[in-house]
């Protein structure tokens, strides 16, 4: 790690120092900034020194240990300009008078490499540069034009504008390439395919230029240039200390791109760099040009080519010594950790197509990162990242988690995909995103924003004290890991030809990547990955017993499965390992290539054991070098039955910390609990580390035949951490005690009236509009009237890609001329007393039937940039709400709400104001109750009578974040988790009052509401634009509330 130490600095916190001093309970209580999260705070407006500094400060009360500033859509600060890095500056050193972590990130948005293009400022060599191999060649394509790319990665896009490097005629027979030659100039061929070299077109997403050059050492000193070195002129002093790390997003090449068919007519793309043919050719000694169509197309009878396969490894190289060494290098020797996460790393597919191979990217970081988008699953993902991490020694990795979620994912959500990922070792959590603003386009840059925009912000230290406490733990040690696996990803690549012909191939090979994960994961045995590419150097063969150390892991089994090529390299290190005593797997097929070559004679490895490609067989297989199993009954908790099986649903790991050990285990299953018996290898006392109250105390436990068993009910999603002392077999084992207390119901509990924390809403957001002094034209939604001016006026559209305001001329920002809208509301009541909440009050002109409304901003809702502004008396009947803005490429439209003490009806595709009926209010979907807008959080007061002892309140079913508990005006805790109880402790005789406050979310106010519900899980700014059948004006309304009427259960001796 970027240590700074030998500049007589203390140890950099991302390396987690204070894990190699004895475990501290008061830590584990009280968790310092290191262990708790730093989400990504997104820089998206004019910056404002105060208003950042207050963020800080709410960020602290969430519980965060820091933040990763991030420039997103909507930066209007020169980007890395004196001002820009004067608020750094200011905010870093407010975070140090906070013990905050003020972490840095390296790019204006992403993909990391470009420094939002000032990296091809005077030099277009240095953009990134890709193979256009097209049968048609430049010029033939009438209808064709190079357009501006808007799309914010690096996939490449024919541009015409770059030069003829190799012609080819190409025979297609069977589904195959039959042959093959390159042609001379003013040869003629049959089927003629032509290799171009060029860049992209010129991009908004970069600003104007295109991404960088990844495979060009000389773009990426240029970027160290114009972002490190700048922030080292500003913070330097502080790297490794306050500021410990850099994040670097998604870094890429050219994404390699695959025919349809053998005799399809598409272009395909390849990553290249101007001297990429020289490079190859001092490698592998030949000109990589001779040989490109094998790339593309397969060879007959189902041959390999060695040209693909050196090919896809070559370019892996040149990316990791071209973008990802340099900036590692400057990392370590300026005491800056690097962190931060590759595009497209779960599956051999995606990392074939962007990266080469992901583990190999990850050797140069400091603290490898993953990025979890959608609440997805991905096991290999984070793996890949874990092994690289492990046997680098460092002590986890990073997380970029919870992005593109929506506003509805709750408390549950956080807590299970973070429990699944710690699981697998992920220490730091980089949460996706905690916005500056809302304003414009900001409020659809992938929802939720984790922070004071939600109404549960000041309740997230639950969340996140329950991380910090996980990490104190698993940050200790080592991990304790037997097993490894060889990583099949140079096998996928032989089979990266045409769809058609080779998508069977590459499915089964992505399949059994995913199975073998799973299966032995939720086999609960722990595994790490072998990159082929890294294990040469990770493993001297002097030091290979009948273990094989692999950096500073070392392991008692390696799986080989499902290879077609081997390394010689691996190869000999397996057979030395094997023959010194070692366990080598061989499952599913057996490699028949080594090096990419076909061998001479089978590839064997002396003393291996072959096993079927089957879950029971692999697991059977390694059951000697298992340390944790669960077994779990239907039964009694205590009681194991002949229908017990084992468990299928926990993740785990385990550290070995000298003596000691630590054990953290989470259930997958988000509803259903697991009543299991776990057994630990080893003889130990075991102490639970209450990761909620930070308290510690002993479970119960026996032991005996050289394990330590417990009973535990695993809730969904529920999880475990435990503290391992060893102690001797023979001493008296502290019997399981069977539940002491019987359930009885009591009572259901009597709502007497709710409250509001905020004001509701009605929102509008279809209007007439009127351009200048022309006609006014029909009935629209805001960002579709947005589209159509837009269009009309050649202003370029807000999509998901755009230019940065700060990189937008002058002249480009003036206005074009005045657009007025016309919004309609009806009301049924007369209103005494309400506000418009809107964006940019003060440049609107704002009319109210026909009278003019001062901008006199009040206060703010929501967000600090949108305004709330009195309105007048408003008697019942319709009205008609005017806004005029002087109108061009800065101006939002948005949509606009009322907000007051009434209540709103949906009626089709509209909605009116209606009388409020609060008193009448009952548990059930709050949405339903006159509340469809509302975005705040609800109070139900209650009474209930209990006949004394202790109680247990239970609310079964509830749509919201998290409930807070209060008895007789003492809060008593909250429900967020499984199951969705809480302790009430002991309560008197008698009647008493509860108050239940279900926090809300912004989704029905800001959330895409006219995009069909269930659509896409990938909730970003193109879902609040889609068209056809995935629109409707009519509102897609998410229920809210605690939906079933909660009980008090009294419990009995």
């Amino acid at each position: 790690m970027g240590d700074a130490s030998f500049q007589g600095k203390p140890p950099n916190p991302r390396s987690f120092p204070r894990a190699s001093e004895p475990f501290d309970q008061a830590l584990f209580l009280r968790p310092s900034s290191e262990y708790r999260g730093a989400p990504l705070w997104t820089w998206n407006k004019k910056l404002d020194r105060e208003q950042l500094l207050r963020q800080i400060d709410h960020l602290a009360e969430m519980g965060m240990g820091g933040f990763t500033i991030h420039v997103r859509t909507g930066l209007d600060t020169e980007y890395l300009g004196d001002e820009f890095m004067e608020i750094v500056k200011s905010c870093v050193d407010y975070a140090e008078s906070k013990k905050m972590l003020a972490c840095l990130y390296d790019e204006d948005r992403w993909p990391s490499g470009c420094a939002g293009g000032k990296v091809m400022e005077n030099r277009p060599d240095l953009k990134a540069q890709h193979i256009l191999l097209t049968c048609k060649p430049y010029g033939e394509q009438v209808a064709w034009r190079a357009q501006g790319g808007s799309e914010c990665t690096g996939r490449a896009t024919r541009s015409e504008l770059g030069h003829l490097v190799a012609r080819y005629d190409v025979a297609i027979n069977n589904d195959c390439m039959e042959v093959y030659r390159r042609l001379g100039d003013g040869e003629s061929g049959r089927n003629v395919w032509y290799a171009y070299m060029e860049p992209n077109p010129p991009s908004e997403w970069f600003n104007g230029y295109t991404y960088a050059d990844t495979l060009n050492k000389e773009a990426t000193d240029r970027f160290i240039a114009a972002t490190h070195e700048v922030y080292k002129v500003a913070v330097g002093d502080k790297f490794g200390l306050t500021v410990p790390s850099i994040f670097t997003d998604e870094p890429q090449f050219a994404h390699k791109t695959q025919l349809r068919f053998a005799e399809d007519t598409w272009d395909v793309f390849l990553p290249w760099t101007t001297d990429l043919p020289d490079t190859f050719s001092e490698q592998y000694g030949y000109d990589i040009l001779d040989s490109l169509p094998e790339i593309v197309w397969d060879l007959p009878d189902g041959s390999s080519s060695l040209a693909r396969y050196h090919y896809h490894n070559h370019v892996c190289d040149r990316f990791v010594e071209g973008y990802l060494n340099p900036v590692s290098v400057w990392c370590r020797e300026n005491g800056l950790a690097m962190t931060g996460h590759m595009m497209d790393e779960p599956t051999l597919f995606t990392q074939t197509s962007a990266l080469g191979e992901a583990m190999r990217c990850y050797r140069g970081f400091d603290l490898p990162g993953v990025d979890m988008l959608c609440n997805w699953v991905e096991y290999n993902t984070v793996k890949q990242a874990t092994s690289v991490a492990r046997q680098s020694g460092i002590r986890g990795i990073m997380s970029e988690i919870y992005g593109v979620t929506s506003w509805m994912f709750d408390f549950l959500g956080h807590k299970f995909a973070g429990d699944w990922q710690a699981a697998l070792g992920v220490t730091t959590r980089v949460h996706h995103l905690s916005w500056v603003t809302m304003a414009g386009e900001a409020k659809r840059d992938f929802p939720a924003s984790i922070g004071y925009q939600s109404p549960w912000s000041l309740e997230y230290p639950l969340v996140e004290d329950h991380f910090a406490r996980v990490n104190v733990a698993m940050t200790r040690g080592r991990a304790v890991c037997r097993v490894a696996v060889i990583h099949p990803i140079e096998s996928y690549w032989l089979a990266f030809g045409p769809i058609h012909s080779s998508k069977g191939e590459q499915e089964e090979r992505d399949e059994a990547f995913l199975d073998l994960t799973t299966w032995l994961l939720h086999g609960l045995v722990d595994f790490d990955f072998i990159s082929e590419s890294l294990f040469e150097s990770q493993t001297h063969k002097d030091q290979i017993g009948n273990t094989l150390p692999v950096g500073q892991s070392e392991y008692e089994v390696v799986i080989v499965p499902n290879l077609r090529t081997i390394r010689s390299t691996t190869l000999s290190r397996l057979r030395q390992f094997s023959q010194a005593g070692g366990k080598v797997i061989m499952t599913g097929t057996s490699p028949t290539l080594i090096d990419g070559i076909p061998a001479k004679k089978p590839v064997e490895i002396h003393g291996s054991i072959e096993v079927p490609w089957l879950k029971s067989k692999i697991l059977n297989a390694l059951e000697a070098h298992r340390d944790i199993s669960a077994v779990t009954t239907d039964g009694p908790l205590y009681c194991l039955t002949s229908q017990s099986t084992m468990s299928s649903t926990l993740l785990y790991q385990l550290r070995q910390d000298g003596d000691e050990q630590f054990l953290f285990i989470c259930n997958t299953e988000k509803q259903v609990a697991s009543k299991c018996q776990v057994s630990i290898r080893g003889s130990w006392q075991l102490t639970l580390l209450d990761t909620i109250s930070g308290q510690c105390s002993e479970l119960p436990s026996t032991r005996r035949n050289g394990k330590t068993s417990f009973f535990h009910l695993f809730e969904g999603c529920s999880s475990l951490l435990l503290r391992l002392t060893p102690r001797s077999e023979t001493s008296t084992p502290k019997a399981e005690e069977a539940l002491a207390q019987g359930m009885a119901e009591t009572c259901l509990v009597t709502l007497r009236n709710v409250e509001l924390s905020e004001p509701n809403v009605l929102l509008l957001d279809f209007a007439k509009f009127l351009w200048n002094d022309g006609s006014w034209e029909g009935e629209e939604e805001v960002l579709r009237i947005d589209n159509i001016m837009r269009n009309r006026l050649g202003i370029p559209l807000k999509l998901e890609a755009f230019r940065q305001p700060h990189a937008s001329p002058p002249e480009s920002r003036k206005a074009k001329g005045k657009l007025s809208l016309r919004f309609k509301f009806k009301s049924e009541v007369n209103l005494l007393t309400s506000h418009l909440a809107l964006e940019n009050a003060k440049d609107v002109h704002i009319m109210l039937d026909g009278n003019v409304i001062p901008s006199t901003v009040e206060s703010w809702w929501v967000d600090e940039d949108i305004s709330t502004i009195r309105l007048p008396k408003i008697p019942s009947g319709s009205h008609e709400i005017q806004l005029t803005y002087e109108y061009g490429l800065m101006t939002n439209l948005e949509r606009i709400y009322i907000l007051g003490d009434f209540g709103v009806e949906i009626r089709g595709t509209k909605a009116t104001i209606t009388a409020s009926q609060l008193s009448k209010f009952q548990f059930g979907d709050w949405t339903q109750h006159e509340l469809p807008f509302y975005a705040g959080n609800v109070i139900y007061n209650c009474d209930f009578e209990h006949s004394g002892g202790q109680a247990v309140l239970e609310v079964p079913r509830f749509v919201a974040p998290l409930l807070s508990v209060e008895v007789d005006g003492q809060v008593l805790g909250k429900i967020a988790f499984q199951p969705h109880s809480l302790k009430l402790g002991m309560l008197s005789e008698g009647k008493h009052k509860l108050s239940i406050t279900s926090y809300g979310n912004r989704e029905n106010a800001f959330g895409p509401l006219h995009m069909p519900t269930g659509t896409t899980v990938f909730i970003g700014p193109q879902a609040w634009r889609t068209e056809g059948p995935i629109w409707h004006n009519e509102y897609a309304i998410q229920p809210m509330g605690i939906l079933q009427q909660p009980r008090i259960i009294a419990m009995k001796q």
